[in-house]
Order: C-alpha cells, then structure tokens, then sequence
C-alpha cells in the first residue's frame, strides 16, 4: 500500500493538552497532535491512545513492534509502562489518552488470579474492540460532563478496563460463572440500606465477599447490567416512592437518595423511567 505523503516532509509537531480527568489508578485526556513524528518517552503507567480523527495515514512502533496503516475513530495502541514509542501522523490527529496504574493493573490481576498474579501487557497497535471503544467513550463522556463522575461510576469503568485489557492483552484467567444467591441478597441488601451514601465497589465487593474485578464481571453475568447501572436504577425508584408517597419534595428526595443535587435526579429520572420529578409529582 502506498500513502499520499512522505513523513520526512512533515514539520516538526506539537502536542496540545485538552480536557482531563483524573480518578486515581485512571486518567483520561484529550490530545490534539500535530502531523510530524512524535517519540513517546517511557510512563510509569499503562498508556491506552484511542483515536478520534478518520482516515489519518500513520507510522506507530513500541517496543520493537511497528505498523504503517490509516487510522481511524476506534483504533487504539496500548503501551506498557516503561515502554517507549513512536507514532508519526500525515495530518493532525486528535486522540484520548488512557492511563492505568500498574497497581491497578496488579490488584486486577491478582482478583482474577491470573498465573502468579501477573499483570504484564504486551504492545499492542492499531486494535479494534467494542468493549473498549465502548469504556474508552463513557470516558470522554466524562471529560465532557461539567462535573466529574462518582467514585463508584469511575471505579467501574477503571476495573472494567483493565479487566478487557488483561484478558486480551494478558495472561488467560479462569472465571466463576455469576454470583450465589447469598452473595446477590447481602449485595442488593446493602445497597438497599445504603442509597444516600457514596457507596464505592471496594466496599460493596467486601460486602459480597470477593474481589472488585470479580464483582464488576460476576454481577453484570447475573443482573445483566452493570454496578453503577443498577445503584442508578435503585436509586431513581427510591426517588420516585418518595415523591409519590408526598413525603418529600425534589431536593429532599435527591438527597435521600444519594443523588448530588435536584439537576442529578432529574437526569437519571428522565433517562431511565421518561419523566422528570416534578411530572412524578404532578402526575
């Protein structure tokens, strides 16, 4: 295949810092890179770029591993910590990048029991995966958003992302199957007694008695929906009795049900029931 331009042509490039996030063991940034040749020095974290830009001829290597392709939406490297890179691009590329913590990566690891708790990712350039793209936009949803995502929420998305990569990337792990029905009641009990806190997967793993990882792959097996997804919809349905019941107005309901403020509930209302809570009252 030949390309309608010559990288030594291209000037030298630049590199413009936009939106972030950061939750700990992840970071998420908007990058917008010049065209030219970029030399990525070595992280301490694990590097996800996920690009945005179409049809943008380019020239990536890490770690011995090189590829020439046009990228597009959707297409991803992963650099290891400690790897070092290049990419060089024919036209100006905008991308998000992706940090996970090694800590993170070895805490997954070792919940999913992984041959010696191994947490070691390979390179990997120009990959394609629906999970991913699908983590990799609920993060640029959140640089977007005017306030930043609960922990639980940004939790989820973390171990949920470094699971796929594990599994891809990584050594094969052996999975249990869902949750037993004494983990999902002390799970949704819980939850129950704690919808006006900030509740957090560390906790509601303790609770259920095993690892966060597992938590996030088990309770989306037996539920079909996620943590927060469910914590969400618990919520909402708490909100709406209250309303119902005349007990409490929109802020008090809010509040009582763990949401930030009356904007919050009446986000989530409209999103999963098609109503607002001033509707819930009127009607």
């Amino acid at each position: 295949m030949t390309y309608p331009f010559r990288f030594t042509d291209v000037p030298s490039p630049t590199l413009e810092n936009g939106e972030a996030r950061d939750w700990g063991g992840l970071a998420a940034r908007r990058l917008t890179a010049s065209a030219g040749l970029h030399a990525g020095a070595p992280f301490h974290d694990h590097r996800l770029l996920f690009y945005l830009s179409p049809g943008v001829p380019a020239e990536c290597a890490c770690e011995g591993v090189k590829q020439r392709r046009v990228q597009g939406p959707g297409d991803f490297d992963v650099v290891p910590a400690g790897a070092q890179g290049s990419w060089e691009d024919a036209a100006r590329m905008e991308m998000v990048s992706v940090r996970l913590s090694p800590e993170l990566l070895t805490s997954t690891a070792e919940a999913l029991e992984t041959p010696g708790g191994r947490a070691d990712l390979a390179p990997k350039l120009g990959a394609r995966d629906a999970l991913v793209d699908h983590l990799v936009r609920a993060l640029i949803d959140e640089l977007d958003a005017p306030q930043p995502a609960s922990r639980l929420y940004a939790d989820g998305l973390a171990v949920a992302l470094a699971t796929r990569l594990l599994h891809e990337l990584g050594p094969r792990v052996p999975g249990r199957q869902i949750l037993s029905k004494p983990q999902l009641r002390r799970f949704v009990d819980y939850v129950e007694t704690h919808l006006d806190a900030e509740l957090t997967l560390a906790e509601l793993a303790q609770v259920t008695g095993i690892s966060v990882p597992h938590l996030t792959t088990l309770f989306r097996r037996t539920m079909g929906q996620s943590v927060h997804a469910y914590v969400m919809e618990r919520r909402v349905c708490r909100a709406r009795a209250l309303l119902l019941s005349g007990r409490a107005g929109i802020a008090e309901a809010a509040l009582e049900t763990g949401f930030a403020h009356q904007s919050h509930l009446a986000r989530w209302m409209r999103r999963l029931l098609g109503v607002t809570p001033g509707q819930v009252l009127r009607g």
